[in-house]
């Protein structure tokens, strides 16, 4: 190899150090910023409406492991049986 080729491809490989530092620092700032702030989050989940009845159990038929159990569905039919009694 010449001396000239030699310090092309030194020069070139040089170059492609500094660009890939330069890549990693961009690279760094940019997956920095993109990081949820926590504070935020808790906000925006504490503001969020409550999600209505007919959307909770709307994938029962799709998925038998999310029913209530028998218990809970015996401790909802006490508080159900008590709001249709009629008052004395």
């Amino acid at each position: 190899m010449m001396p000239f080729d030699a310090i092309i491809a030194i020069s070139g490989i040089l170059v492609c150090l500094v660009g890939l530092v330069h890549v990693v620092i961009a690279y760094r700032g940019a997956t920095r910023s993109a990081e949820p702030d926590p504070e935020r989050v808790k906000r925006f989940v504490e503001s969020a409406p409550p999600i209505p009845g007919h959307l909770l159990y709307a994938h029962q038929d799709q998925c038998p492991e999310a029913r209530p159990s028998h218990m809970e569905e015996a401790e909802s039919g006490k508080e159900n049986q008590k709001d249709h009694e009629a008052p004395c």
